[in-house]
């Protein structure tokens, strides 16, 4: 499986990216945001003006395109001095999201707590609320979160105070909205007051230029998480990732690095270990042709046989290193593992 490794990409690029984006010292600010293709760029631009003001922006694009890590750089960005907060909106049923929102007083409800409870308007004061999937609130609650909006104020559930709030609102959907509110599905009134300032987040297949530097970072990042050696990828994967549609995005992205950094033991992932969701389902439905083998097995059935045979052909060990395109340590490790 290794002969197959012909160019071992510039290990310069790989350390570059390390040393510049580890996950530990990372910021939650536009740096963190990777990418040198124009579509992310000028998302980026758009992105720093929104953060210069207070207005709400909602941020549009495919799930898994990153559409958190805007707003967590927006609010950065900002200079706010409260926290940001993260609300899925499509996770909370309608009452459970009234309460996590606006807060209840003391006695409103069975089981409510006795001191009542601030709402995330409240605790976000002076910060960031972002409310992730706003297109999936009910009809009843839009209307009670369009005055929260409207008049930058909340009142508690149980309660008749009238708090007063200072926070950042930015909102997030995959969503068609337009479509929504033709069908009478999303609030027009709440639409225009958070259309204010949309930000459309590029989907990866418009962001090609990207596909390397992020599959880079994220194995950079699971190489110091790991603490087992550095791991790079062949140019063989590298044309993979390149010609794959990424229905998911920057996730689905990450999972195929993941997932290729774990089934792989080499120092250098060929192409075989990157796999996509259909890959996947195709395995799973051949385990009877594997006898019942897991795919790690199979592989590492397959990666055994092939440095036996390498062996036998080669006058030492790091002369079948070589050929193997693995490193000699690594050869020695994996003799002792298979016993050879």
């Amino acid at each position: 499986m290794y002969s197959v490794v012909k160019k071992v990409p510039d290990v310069q690029d790989i350390q570059t990216v390390t040393e510049t984006h580890t996950e530990e010292g990372l910021s939650a600010g536009f740096e963190s945001i990777i990418g040198v293709s124009k579509a992310i760029k000028d998302t980026i631009k758009t992105a720093i003006k929104a953060a210069a003001t207070d207005v709400i922006v909602t941020l549009r694009g495919e799930s898994g395109t990153g559409k958190e890590v805007f707003a967590k750089a927006i609010h950065t960005k900002s200079g706010r001095k409260g926290i940001f907060i993260p609300v899925n909106c499509a996770a909370l049923p309608e009452s459970l999201l009234e309460t996590e929102l606006f807060g209840y007083e003391a006695g409103s409800f069975t089981g409510a707590d006795k001191q009542g409870k601030p709402g995330l308007f409240e605790v976000a004061k002076n910060g960031t609320l972002f409310l992730d999937e706003i297109a999936d609130i009910p009809m009843n609650m839009q209307g009670k979160l369009l005055r929260a909006l409207q008049e930058q104020k909340v009142r508690r559930i149980g309660g008749t105070k009238e708090l007063d709030t200072d926070v950042r609102i930015i909102t997030a959907t995959n969503r068609n909205i337009e479509e929504m509110v033709q069908s009478g599905l999303f609030r027009e009134d709440l639409y225009f007051r958070i259309n204010l300032l949309p930000i459309f987040v590029p989907s990866l297949n418009e962001r090609q230029e990207d596909i390397k530097l992020l599959a880079n970072h994220f194995l950079s990042n699971l190489n110091i998480k790991r603490h087992e050696g550095a791991q790079i990828l062949c140019d063989e994967s590298y044309e993979k990732l390149l010609s794959h549609k990424w229905k998911g995005n920057v996730r689905e992205l990450k999972n195929v690095i993941e997932r290729a950094a774990i089934l792989c033991d080499s120092n250098i992932i060929s192409s075989e270990f990157i796999l996509f969701a259909s890959d996947i389902s195709k395995v799973m439905q051949k385990q009877d042709i594997l006898g019942g083998k897991t795919l790690k097995l199979h592989m590492e059935n397959t990666e055994r046989g092939i440095i036996k045979e390498t062996l036998k052909n080669t006058t030492s060990i790091r002369q079948a290193a070589l050929k193997l395109g693995i490193s000699h340590v690594a050869l020695l490790n994996k003799i002792k593992k298979y016993n050879l």
